[in-house]
């Protein structure tokens, strides 16, 4: 009985939480995008304060909370009014377990591919590298330093492929799960240690890789601790599911997965995102006045920054940031400051550095020569090099 219960409230949970959390993919339609919306709005009327469904907020952590004990209400009504048939719960068995291991497989090499590809672990942006260590967020100096190291990057995600790819198939689905098991637990002990905010959607991937490798798990604690072998045993296929359909069904699958992980980096070539060309002026400048003989007109920055994602950066004396949103215009860039005024920098490139002059937000002219810094020599980037000039 626990079991059977255990089996409808899991395929009930899981199936709603993993359809309707937002998740945007590429080729899948976005469901939990569309219902966002409305789930919030039923949230908000639920408890008042707005509830927002997004990473770690508290709104997720309410639906997930409403969901398991909604579901587990459903799954009693369902095991106390539905007919309980060996069939039948070799249907239940064998769709929970396929199902989990589909979907984890599909998410362990969305997350495999983008670290292979180095999409995921991208190298730190240049505000980030002049950015004192105890100024950055454990999430952020998790990220940056994993970015450094592009061999790394890959082993990683190779470690999610692998087993992504064993769920496919049944032969290898334990295998599969039993290896899914151990890099979830490792990465939810991350995101739970450097405070990054996916540990909900984490947990649940933990859970499903927990469903696909509990028979391997009941052979190893048989052999490991009560010294007897139990051989392992996978759910079976029902009679009857079977035939051309089936595999025509699984070859489609297969298909829409490896377009959905592989296919958009594939497509845009983006097989080492430390290559991929970086946008007009990016990187990190020094500030100093450009017309020496008068002094600034507003206070001098230390540093200015122009991020890969279209943001300005200012960093001041003593290493406070200033964000501006950026577009560029030709010989201009058009900025805008985290309370919407708009300011303008007229810019051009010679021998001596990036000449800006103009206004950012408020009536302080802008005046500046910056000169570029080496960010790619700084020793976080080349570890060799730092090794051998340190005589390590």
């Amino acid at each position: 009985m626990p079991g059977a219960f255990a089996r409808r409230w899991l395929l009930l949970f899981a199936g709603l939480f993993a359809l309707t959390v937002p998740f945007r993919y590429q080729v899948l339609p976005n469901v939990g995008v569309w219902l966002r919306p409305v789930l919030e709005t039923g949230l908000t009327a639920l408890t008042g304060p707005r509830a927002a469904l997004f990473s770690d907020s508290a709104g997720l952590w309410l639906y997930a909370g409403l969901l398991a004990v909604g579901t587990a209400v459903a799954a009693a009504l369902w095991l106390w009014l539905g007919p309980r048939t060996p069939v039948g719960e070799a249907r239940l068995r064998y769709g929970l377990h396929t199902g989990a291991a589909w979907w984890l497989a599909l998410h362990l090499l969305l997350y495999g591919f983008d670290k292979v590809f180095k999409s995921q672990f991208y190298l730190p942006e240049p505000n980030t590298l002049y950015t004192p260590l105890g100024q950055l967020s454990p999430d952020l100096a998790y990220w940056s330093v994993m970015g450094t190291s592009h061999a790394y990057s890959v082993f990683a995600g190779l470690l999610e492929v692998l087993p992504g790819l064993l769920l496919l198939w049944g032969r290898t689905r334990l295998l599969g799960g039993l290896l899914a098991l151990a890099v979830l637990a490792n990465v939810l002990a991350l995101n739970i240690g450097f405070d990054i905010s996916v540990k909900l959607w984490s947990g649940f991937l933990l859970l499903l890789a927990g469903v696909v490798a509990g028979p391997g798990l009941r052979t190893l604690w048989a052999g490991l601790v009560a010294g007897r072998w139990v051989p392992p045993t996978r759910p079976l296929r029902p009679a009857g599911w079977q035939g051309r359909g089936v595999g025509a069904l699984r070859g489609l699958l297969l298909g829409i997965l490896l377009l959905e992980t592989a296919g958009p980096l594939i497509g845009r070539g983006a097989f080492d995102d430390d290559a991929v060309p970086r946008p007009l002026l990016h990187g990190a400048y020094a500030v100093q006045p450009d017309v020496p003989a008068a002094p600034p007109a507003g206070p001098l920055p230390r540093r200015v920054f122009v991020h890969r994602q279209g943001y300005f950066i200012t960093q001041s004396a003593s290493d406070n940031f200033r964000s501006y949103t950026l577009r560029y215009a030709p010989g201009r860039l058009l900025l805008c400051d985290e309370a919407g005024r708009p300011g303008e920098l007229r810019y051009h490139l010679d021998s001596a550095g990036l000449h800006l002059r103009g206004t950012l937000s408020g009536p302080d002219s802008v005046q500046w020569l910056a000169r570029p810094l080496p960010g790619r020599e700084l020793p976080l980037l080349r570890p060799g090099r730092w090794s051998a000039e340190s005589g390590e």
